[in-house]
């Protein structure tokens, strides 16, 4: 055992000259850290992607440590250069607490490795190999929402099994020159919020919703092949016509003004592409508790707009390989459930049966809600 006491002493002196030298080591990583922090935070805030912004979200609980280790290593530090002859049993103590302290600290903390900002193609990159799922087919069909919905839900077995918060982006080529949405191709950006640990943050994926135009059903029901990531991207550069993907528009983008408070979603090779709706929406999801019920297959969302805007939707998923027959069958089962609850319901607002969508471009974009009246991919409301 070592004397530590000793003020002369040989091994005591070895002792706090190597604790002095890990604490001064530590010390500068800690340091080092939090500039790092720092310049990440500013480098976040010219990175657009839904990754960084997470990314800032969660950095705070890591600075926070950071900050708690600095004084604690500074507190060891006191420790380390304490007259002994004062305090004896208290350099003891403190010195081999604070050894040790550093040793738990050295084995659950990691300097963040900083590589500069990332760009938003290497993000986009990223993003769509985690968001890449297979082709999907939705079918569903809209209803009013009012005070008795939730309980008639109940009343056919329905419980909620989530809430959602989302914001979506839809993009298409700048007016009058609207492509996607004429050929009933909407191309947006979901934004989820999301927890990561104990901190909040939203996660990104790009999504086509793909319909035939003309094929929509006359009583509002929809049946749209979706996509996800990387599928969904490479569709829409396809489809992007060969002069605009080599040529630059030189058209003033007015909708890109509409949102400039607002962090705008970048795809990489579609700069032509700008936004023209932004949605938030505050979702609950709602699923039959037992498989026995008769529509225990579909889901019901019922969606509440920032505009304050309510519309539920009874929604059917079948995979890319289902038969005509089954889309039948699903479509079926879905208007059966729709009559049930507006039925019970006892509501006669029609105007209320349209999308999120097709509400905000009727407010804020009414050339647009016109020329898709007109190209046959929205129903005009009665």
């Amino acid at each position: 055992m070592y004397q530590l006491e000793g003020k002369t002493g040989y091994a005591f002196v070895c002792w706090r000259t190597l604790l002095l030298g890990d604490i001064a080591i530590n010390l500068c990583g800690n340091f080092l850290a939090i500039v790092l922090e720092f310049g990440f935070a500013i480098c976040v805030r010219s990175d657009r992607s839904s990754e960084s912004r997470v990314a800032s979200r969660c950095r705070p609980t890591y600075l926070l440590r950071t900050y708690a280790e600095v004084l604690m290593m500074l507190l060891a530090f006191i420790a380390a250069t304490m007259p002994s002859i004062r305090a004896p049993s208290l350099h003891k103590v403190l010195l081999i607490a604070s050894t040790y302290s550093l040793r738990f600290s050295a084995a659950y903390t990691t300097l963040p490795v900083f590589n500069g900002p990332r760009s938003t193609a290497e993000v986009s990159r990223s993003m769509s190999a985690s968001a890449e799922s297979d082709v999907e087919i939705e079918i569903e069909k809209k209803f009013a929402v009012n005070d008795q919905t939730s309980a008639i839900l109940k009343s056919y077995g329905f419980d909620v099994v989530q809430k959602e918060e989302f914001v979506d982006w839809y993009f298409d080529l700048p007016a009058p020159r609207w492509k996607f949405c004429l050929d009933d191709c909407w191309f947006r950006y979901r934004e989820k919020k999301v927890k990561i640990m104990n901190n909040w943050g939203w996660r990104g994926a790009w999504q086509v919703k793909r319909g035939r135009k003309g094929t929509r059903d006359t009583d509002g029901m929809t049946t749209y092949e979706e996509l996800q990531g990387k599928a969904a991207k490479e569709l829409i550069l396809d489809m992007l016509p060969e002069t605009i993907a080599t040529e630059p528009i030189e058209l003033e983008c007015k909708s890109n003004s509409q949102y400039s408070t607002h962090d705008i979603p970048y795809l990489e090779g579609g700069e032509q592409l700008v936004p023209f709706a932004r949605v938030e929406t505050f979702r609950t999801c709602w699923k039959a508790t037992s498989t026995e019920n008769e529509f225990s297959g579909l889901k019901v969302d019922i969606d509440k707009a920032d505009s304050g805007y309510m519309v539920g939707e009874v929604e059917a998923l079948c995979d890319g390989i289902s038969s005509k027959e089954d889309v039948e069958n699903e479509k079926e089962k879905i208007r059966k459930f729709v009559d049930l609850i507006t039925r019970e319901s006892e509501s006669d607002d029609e105007a209320a049966t349209i999308g999120k969508l097709e509400f905000v471009l009727m407010k804020e974009s009414p050339d647009l809600y016109n020329a898709c009246v007109k190209a046959g991919v929205i129903n005009e409301p009665k």
